[in-house]
């Protein structure tokens, strides 16, 4: 019944206002010790001695370690809900199953312990108090005692003038300090940028932010750490604290993002020199998915300092994604086939590809689809997932176009023009600007229906097709000078129908033909001379020289 009683008259109390504990039962529960030790050093009630019984009764000094306690409550800005403090003598703490009770989760060096059947503080939370108030208060309290007077006892919102005048210096010398770190930083970093990772001269403005937010962050926590020195009332100094501390968060957070972003464009400088164009296109989502990581990281650690439960947060959030991933199963399999395509490099940007029915070359690599310029000049919006599983034929990664074809002369043409005719076919692609010189083959190959085939089998060193077609176009043409010099007619479907038997090749005719060849190459020498150049202008000579 007495305990029932003391539960009854606790919650009374609490109810309705603050009112003193009578001494006996002040040892009773964690509310008991808690209570009566905040209430004795209120204002109205302050009374050091009756605090001290919060404390064991072989503690020396409790008086000034009640003292130092409280204030560093108030400087820390731990809120203590009196309302929610436990009022069984036999209460336990619910994961330890210790007969412990913690003021604040994130101050773990302060609790309650129940020792001989009696709540005090515990003796760690008593040989904490020096070291942590030490912490919290490095300069001291004594900041009010500098001004004495009615004039300076005077409050404002319930601060004193006096402590009104102490923010106002505070800010100031913030504020210059702010300005000096900001100066120095953005020195600093731009030397060690420029000088030792070559970073280029365009991320000067993004150096520029980065100094500035480390002068933010740096006087954010310049100002946490001389504001419980003046030791505001506890509602105003736990509102001040925890919005300084969500703002020095903030601040690091941009910090991460700004630095994030020099990377990014000192990777964009590097990717300008590389030939590969698919890292182009990779830098921009990859910049976003970092920047995307980073302030979701960012805003789960702000959620965390707020007290907010974010294991159970991320616990709904992850039924949720599932939720999503099984109705988005697509556009989940597209991103990750656009992970694979950015890992793999299957091709790059201006790459001419083929596969099923789609024939064209790549012009953008998104996160969701890929898209394809086709010859015809439409546009193909290929989804990343359907094109990781695809067989990509890369028509662009070739080093060399390949020309295959037949060079079909009449049946009337003798062996020895034919031999001559073969011999000046390779000598042409042997003096071509851009064939491969290495491997090529031209022979007799079949006889068909109508004609001798010759097969004309050889490679371009061209980048692209228009100047795989322009190689073929120079081949071609030459090849027709050299028939028409040598006299060698093309055949076509046709029926002959002979007479009398063909007369053979005058001896002095064919004996002219190595004069004749020789003639004929002169001439495609100056084709080669007049018509072929280098793409710059530079006309070439097969022969050497220009």
């Amino acid at each position: 019944m007495r305990k029932i009683a003391l539960v009854i008259a606790y919650l009374f109390a609490s109810f309705f206002s603050f009112g003193q504990i009578d001494s006996a039962d002040v040892n009773l529960s964690p509310y008991g010790v808690i209570y009566n030790h905040l209430y004795s050093l209120q204002d109205d009630s302050y009374d050091p001695s009756k605090a001290a019984i919060s404390f064991p009764d072989n503690i020396e000094n409790r008086n000034e370690l009640a003292i130092q306690l409280i204030r560093i409550l108030d400087g820390k800005g731990i809120y203590v809900d009196i309302n929610r403090l436990p009022t069984e003598t036999d209460y336990r703490d619910s994961l330890s199953q210790e007969a412990t009770y913690f003021i604040d989760k994130d101050e773990p060096r302060i609790y309650l312990e129940l020792q001989n059947g009696k709540w005090y503080y515990s003796r760690t939370t008593i040989a904490f108090i020096p070291e942590m108030f030490q912490e919290v208060f490095p300069f001291g309290t004594s900041f009010a005692q500098f001004f004495h007077g009615p004039f300076w006892n005077f409050t404002i919102l319930g601060i004193a003038i006096s402590k009104w005048l102490g923010l106002l210096l505070l800010l100031v010398f913030c504020g210059l300090l702010f300005y000096l770190v900001n100066f120095i930083s953005r020195r600093f970093i731009s030397i060690f940028l420029q000088q030792k990772l070559g970073v280029p001269e365009k991320v000067k403005d993004d150096v520029n932010k980065v100094a500035r937010v480390f002068a933010l962050f740096f006087t954010t926590k310049i100002v946490l750490y001389f504001l419980p020195m003046f030791q505001l009332p506890i509602r105003l100094n736990s509102f001040l604290l925890k919005g300084l501390g969500v703002l020095s968060i903030f601040f690091v957070i941009l910090l991460i993002a700004r630095m994030a972003n020099i990377v990014i464009h000192y990777l964009d400088d590097v990717t300008q020199k590389t030939k590969n164009t698919l890292d182009d296109q990779l830098l921009p989502v990859l910049s976003k998915i970092v920047k995307l990581i980073i302030w979701a990281i960012g805003i789960l650690y702000i959620l965390e300092f707020l007290d907010v439960n974010v294991t159970a947060l991320l616990a709904g959030i992850s039924i949720g994604g599932l939720a999503i991933a099984l109705a988005a199963q697509d556009t989940v399999k597209n991103f990750f086939g656009s992970i694979m395509i950015f890992l793999d490099r299957p091709f790059q940007i201006g790459d001419w590809i083929n596969f099923d029915n789609v024939d064209g070359t790549v012009e953008e690599v998104g996160v969701r689809s890929t898209r394809i310029r086709t010859f015809a000049n439409s546009v193909v919006y290929v989804p990343n997932g359907m094109l990781a599983d695809k067989v990509v034929n890369n028509m662009g990664l070739r080093q060399f176009r390949r020309f295959k074809t037949e060079l079909g002369v009449t049946y009337n043409t003798s062996p020895k023009k034919i031999d001559l005719f073969v011999k000046g076919v390779r000598e042409i692609i042997k003096r071509h600007p851009t064939t491969r010189k290495d491997y090529f083959e031209v022979h007799l190959n079949s006889f068909g229906a109508s004609s001798i085939n010759i097969l004309l089998y050889c490679f371009f060193e061209a980048k692209d097709w228009t100047a795989e077609l322009k190689g073929r176009h120079d081949i071609m043409y030459a090849i027709l000078l050299l028939a028409d010099e040598l006299g060698v007619s093309f055949a076509f479907p046709s029926q002959s129908i002979y007479i009398e038997s063909m007369a053979a090749a005058s001896e002095g005719k064919v004996a002219n033909m190595e004069k004749q060849l020789d003639s004929s190459m002169a001439k495609v020498d100056d084709y080669f001379r007049n018509k072929l150049d280098t793409g710059n202008g530079n006309k070439i000579n097969p022969l050497g020289g220009e």
